[in-house]
């Protein structure tokens, strides 16, 4: 019994390494890049203090405004990388740190990080009233995927929404798990525990069939992170009359806009275009 519950303890420690792994290091300023943005601080529904950037359009008109949620590993700081080029493209940005990562104060757990994204979304949304126009869109990547998906319908003013992006993500924390410990050899046996260690309260599984709006799904087959049939899964269960699924052959692990980096961004730029706004 003591073995099984050392072993356990040991299992949990490494799943929740997998969700989490924050860094309080700054790798990149925006300022490296000449680029315009603005420190935003506010509350998660706890009253974790969060922080983030906002982006404004490197334009004289606004197209829309665009909510990052970002992977699993270090910060902002890294992440906006991703996507502030949209920003010369006429889309406002606005990326955050869930509590424990870069500046934002706290440790991240699933409950909250479920506050964290609901208190986002409102200030994304703030931000797209005062100072945008146009579409109001969700970029979910990896864990950011899952973590906005559970929040989106508890989220007021979510048919404020055009569009939804899950970039590499999935659906179910103990179904990640137990595919991470299946994949090694002297693990496998264990893999049933993810089951029992790991709670998936806060999954977005259960809350799929609420997800009628737009929604692009993006996998990679070569991503050996979060394996392209989780995506799949994802793209076959919501009921949204609007969705795509963009599967990258050779794609990695949130690498759209670096795979064949130009090809897909014109044609995430000409779906946005194709689109009308609420």
């Amino acid at each position: 019994m003591k073995v099984f519950l050392i072993l356990s303890l040991f299992l949990l420690q490494g799943c929740s390494h997998l969700f989490y792994q924050p860094s309080e290091r700054h790798f990149y300023d925006p300022a490296q890049f000449k680029l315009s943005y603005e420190d935003v601080w506010f509350d998660s529904l706890d009253g974790t203090k969060l922080h983030g950037w906002f982006f404004p359009a490197n334009t004289n008109k606004s197209k829309g405004t665009i909510i990052q949620f970002h992977g699993n590993a270090q910060n902002i700081s890294t992440h906006f990388l991703s996507l502030v080029w949209l920003v010369n493209e006429g889309y406002n940005l606005f990326t955050f740190d869930y509590r424990g990562y870069g500046k934002s104060k706290g440790n991240p757990t699933q409950a909250g990080l479920y506050q964290d994204a609901l208190a986002a979304l409102k200030k994304g949304k703030e931000f797209h009233s005062t100072r945008g126009q146009g579409h109001f869109i969700l970029f979910g990547q990896s864990l950011g995927g899952i973590v906005s998906l559970r929040a989106l319908p508890d989220f007021k003013e979510k048919d404020e929404v055009s569009l939804i992006v899950l970039d590499s993500t999935f659906d179910s924390y103990q179904g990640i798990a137990s595919d991470k410990l299946r994949s090694r050899w002297f693990l496998w046996p264990f893999s049933p525990l993810a089951y029992l260690l790991i709670s998936d309260r806060y999954a977005a599984k259960n809350f799929l069939e609420k997800i009628t709006l737009p929604t692009l799904v993006i996998v990679g087959e070569g991503d050996e992170v979060i394996p392209a049939k989780y995506g799949k899964q994802i793209y076959q269960e919501i009921p949204a009359p609007k969705k795509w699924l963009w599967d990258i052959p050779a794609g990695g692990h949130i690498g759209v806009f670096h795979h064949n980096a130009v090809s897909y961004r014109k044609d995430f730029l000409q779906l946005l275009d194709k689109m009308s706004p609420d």
